[in-house]
């Protein structure tokens, strides 16, 4: 399962999404040059990479998160150098696309906060994969249980506001 969930991330559009969003920041270059480049993609049909989502029709509510994370990571480990470039791509790209559904997906920050932290580029879907192991895992076991796929729109129904219990105190 792991192995073809691993599968799936191959090539550009997917596990490669985040270098590839870093690749456009740096050929993007500027903040002036944003509005250029979109008009530029929008006119040629072109995709821009970390926008758009199969599921979410809205900003990613991860890339929500990430962002902020983001944000908390430059005031500590000082300034990226692509974030403006980043803020003001989104910002566009929101107005021209958004009509159609096209906002930041969770590609669109991981690449800047993977580079923040000193993670070279090629092991970014590494990293990404990593993280995500226990949960497809768990997700994997919970559809074996009942035989059914479940997709992102699902309601988690278990219990809320559970007290955090350390780990060298668990059982």
């Amino acid at each position: 399962m792991v192995a073809s969930a691993v599968g799936t991330l191959a090539g550009p559009l997917h596990g490669g999404a985040n270098e590839e969003v870093l690749a456009v920041l740096q050929k993007i270059g500027s903040v002036e040059r944003v509005p250029e480049f979109v008009d530029d993609c929008v006119q040629n049909k072109c995709r821009i990479m970390g926008f758009g989502h199969r599921v979410y029709k809205v900003k990613d509510p991860r890339a929500i998160i990430l962002q902020r994370l983001a944000e908390e990571l430059f005031e500590e480990k000082g300034y990226d150098e692509y974030y403006d470039i980043a803020i003001a791509l989104e910002k566009v790209v929101e107005e021209r696309l958004g009509q159609k559904g096209i906002y930041a997906n969770v590609d669109f920050y991981s690449g800047l906060v993977y580079r923040k932290l000193g993670i070279p580029n090629d092991l970014f879907t590494s990293v990404f994969a990593i993280a995500r192991v226990a949960g497809w895992l768990a997700h994997w076991k919970e559809q074996l249980e009942i035989n059914r796929i479940f997709r992102p729109t699902q309601i988690y129904t278990g219990p809320h506001n559970c007290p955090y219990i350390p780990l060298h105190e668990r059982l």
